[in-house]
């Protein structure tokens, strides 16, 4: 049935529309890809992609149009964003994939867990060495009504957010394992150090973050 639904409907490229796959090579290049690191609250972050048109189109489509194959492009630049992040630094044998949480209101509207999904697509994607040893805890949760963050600048991104984020009373945390933030984008770095924030509340400290995507202007 697959390959006679391909005949049927052919893919085309989300972003340019050229027949042939879901995110064609031209556009995956131009997609710049990341490889510097920097620190958020005093933790380290990887993030595979800088943030730009074409990534920006890619989570849009995912994040409000559940559009699969965005998500997981995303969850390849997830990817290579862990295997950075576990080859540049200590690790402990277990991984614990803490998904930075969205609102309730956002959740209903969408009917669905962004982040919670870009985690499990880039478990999909692991390599195989590396799957057993890996596991998603939803471990934040929105604890009060926060607004959109998209028309905000950093300083009310940071106000929204600040004290929203609490850890469930139910997280079974390993004490050796590695826990890491997974979010799709970092452009001011708010909601991922209220992550910071509740985890360190809570007496749990992140080996990092993960994200798809990061702005340039964090760089600078």
């Amino acid at each position: 049935m697959g390959a006679i639904s391909q005949l049927l409907f052919p893919s085309s490229c989300l972003l340019c529309n050229l027949p042939g796959l879901d995110i064609c090579s031209e556009c995956r290049i131009k997609i710049g890809r990341n490889h510097r690191n920097l620190f958020i609250s005093d933790i380290p972050v990887w993030a595979g992609a800088l943030y730009g048109d074409g990534l920006s189109e890619l989570i849009l489509l995912a994040k409000e149009k559940h559009i699969a194959p965005a998500r997981n492009f995303l969850a390849e630049l997830l990817v290579e964003s862990f295997m950075r992040a576990r080859n540049e630094s200590e690790v402990r044998e277990r991984v614990i994939l803490v998904p930075v949480p969205s609102s309730k209101s956002a959740n209903r509207t969408r009917g669905y867990r962004h982040a919670y999904l870009l985690a499990r697509h880039m478990m999909k994607n692991l390599p195989p060495s590396q799957k057993g040893s890996v596991a998603i805890q939803e471990v934040l949760v929105v604890n009060r009504k926060v607004a959109d963050q998209t028309n905000l600048n950093r300083e009310q991104r940071e106000a929204n957010v600040q004290g929203a984020y609490s850890v469930t009373k139910n997280s079974d945390l390993a004490e050796q394992a590695d826990l890491y933030l997974v979010d799709d984008l970092l452009t001011t770095g708010s909601s991922v150090r209220e992550g910071i924030r509740a985890l360190r509340q809570a007496g749990l400290r992140p080996a990092g973050v993960l994200t798809a995507g990061v702005s340039p202007r964090l760089f600078s």
